[in-house]
């Protein structure tokens, strides 16, 4: 009875330990990935290789364009020979072209005169143009240069009246940048509901979020993006939750491209999960330090496997898949995500997670053009998250919804056409 009951308690004790070595090597693994983002990921030796192999670049390895259009001309004639001054003979002439800016850039100022009647008939008055409430007001190149900075540039509010004090000799408050902004983003919002609707109707449609801090925070912390498949459209929405709510705020497609967060889920008709999460999942799991090495033979194992299969889908995306080849790829997927007795804690959740949602992330199968990743998504809010850092977020809710109106408009312009966004922006009407 007493060996009966002894063995009986070693038993519990055996599964009581392996519970706590699966949590403690889960939780090592978790405080590894904190510490990587906190303190940064020491290069590995196939990265510094890569870095050394780098050719070094001098000033003749690059070659700017030939400008389409030319300013002026310049004629440099020569006459005679500049080392012996004798004549000479068989002359050519070679061009080149000198681009420049002229600094430092001078305002404007234009003096109104407006003559003003009063009509004794309606006993009214008449101006011979629209007087504003203030004696000074600011042009409208200045208002759209001040948008300019804030969002294509990334600046603070600080930096924009530091830049425009230095460079154009324009002294402008806080306050009134603030109010450019908002009334700016007032006029284009027939322009963000153009492209709430244009990235909603894609055949594809990203998705993404990230933080944004608001100071008097009304609804949220977070900002989301939703950008289509077919062209740079982009729509950001900032100063809300991570609730399933702002999916519908911001514009529901048909086929979503998501990660696998909870709010996603059940939120669209198609859904395509990103092979990009996991495959960095299993990487980072693959140059952990904390497994065995038994366990790390088989996470490498794992990781090599899923890499060579998620690269065989991207480089078969832009062909037809026949039957056969669409069963191999979900009978290699079946492979890699069934479960093993060395798999590890956060290897054994990922599998899981895996075969749960096999059919998600074979969606592009029935849909021909659709990406397998985010990348897309994540490359949009990059943006945001570098003009996050330098300003911190916004102060009021409104603030960070004239962030979003503004984002929208100038970085989907800026992203469609990158050489003439500028103009294009400049010529916008409300």
């Amino acid at each position: 009875m007493e060996n009966r009951q002894l063995k009986q308690r070693v038993k519990e004790l055996e599964e009581s330990d392996r519970d706590k070595n699966q949590k403690i090597e889960a939780l090592s693994f978790q405080f590894e990935q904190i510490k990587n983002k906190l303190f940064g990921k020491k290069p590995i030796a196939r990265s510094i290789l890569r870095i050394r192999e780098k050719k070094t670049r001098d000033i003749f390895s690059y070659h700017r364009p030939v400008p389409e259009s030319v300013t002026g001309t310049e004629p440099h004639p020569v006459n005679e020979c500049a080392h012996c001054h004798g004549a000479l003979q068989k002359k050519s002439i070679s061009i080149f072209f000198v681009e420049d800016i002229p600094l430092p850039i001078q305002k404007t100022v234009v003096k109104h005169e407006v003559e003003i009647g009063y009509c004794t008939v309606c006993r009214r008055q008449s101006s011979g143009y629209p007087i504003p409430s203030k004696a000074v007001v600011l042009g409208g190149n200045v208002q759209k240069y001040v948008c300019i900075l804030a969002i294509a540039n990334r600046l603070s509010h600080a930096q924009i009246q530091d830049h425009l004090e230095a460079i154009c000799n324009l002294h402008i408050s806080l306050g009134e940048i603030g109010n450019i902004l908002e009334k700016e983003a007032n006029n284009l919002r027939p322009e963000y509901q153009r492209l709430k609707e244009s990235v909603i109707n894609q055949a594809g449609t990203h998705y993404d979020e990230t933080g944004w801090k608001v100071q008097k925070e009304e609804q949220g912390k977070y900002a989301w993006v939703a950008t289509g498949t077919e062209n740079n459209d982009t729509v950001f929405s900032l100063g809300r939750s991570r609730g399933k709510g702002n999916i519908a705020d911001i514009g529901t497609a048909t086929l979503g491209i998501t990660d696998d967060y909870g709010a996603y889920k059940n939120a669209f008709e198609e859904h395509q999960l990103c092979w990009a999460h996991p495959h960095r999942k299993l990487r980072d799991m693959a140059e952990s330090t904390e497994f065995g090495e038994r366990k790390k033979k088989q996470i490498r194992n794992t990781y090599g496997q899923f890499s060579a299969l998620y690269k065989n889908i991207h480089a078969s995306l832009h062909t037809a898949l026949s039957p056969y080849l669409k069963r191999t790829l979900q009978d290699t997927f079946d492979c890699i995500s069934e479960s093993h007795t060395l798999d590890p804690t956060p290897l054994s959740k990922l599998k899981e997670a895996l075969r749960r949602n096999k059919r998600a992330y074979f969606t592009f199968l029935e849909h021909p053009g659709v990406p397998i990743d985010n990348n897309k998504a994540e490359r949009a809010l990059r943006h945001l998250v570098i003009k996050r850092k330098i300003s911190f977020g916004s102060r009021t809710q409104r603030g960070a919804e004239t962030t979003s109106i503004l984002a929208s408009v100038i970085l989907s312009l800026k992203w469609n056409d990158p050489q003439h966004w500028f103009q294009k922006y400049l010529a916008l009407k409300p």
